[in-house]
């Protein structure tokens, strides 16, 4: 059982949970046609520029991860997972104009992957 305690906005701390099982959350997937609608949106956000930079960058990012995590989940090796794969594994965060080519890139294999 996850509890997180908060207070003042701030994380307290997690109680009753495996620091294994914790660190590795982050991991958890969800269905790959729901990581991959998601990422559509969130590339499709990126192009209409439907919100701050900061806020496009980061629902790319989770985006991204979560199609990572989905593929990796599946055993899918296809091209859009290796481009999530390759971004989600990137320490440095993207530029706007990065994150504008790479929305037209992973819509593109999105759309042929589902013409397939």
């Amino acid at each position: 059982m996850l509890i997180l305690l908060m207070g003042s906005g701030l994380s307290l701390g997690l109680i009753g949970v495996d620091p294994l099982q914790a660190s590795q959350a982050w991991k958890q997937a969800v269905p790959y046609p729901e990581a991959s609608s998601g990422a559509s949106a969130a590339a499709t956000a990126v192009l209409n520029r439907g919100g701050s930079e900061e806020c496009l960058r980061g629902k790319l990012s989770n985006a991204i991860v979560r199609l990572s995590n989905s593929c990796d989940a599946a055993d899918r090796f296809t091209p859009v997972c290796a481009l999530a794969t390759d971004l989600a594994g990137q320490e440095s965060e993207l530029s706007f104009a990065e994150m504008v080519s790479t929305s037209e890139i992973l819509l593109k294999m999105l759309k042929h992957e589902a013409s397939r």
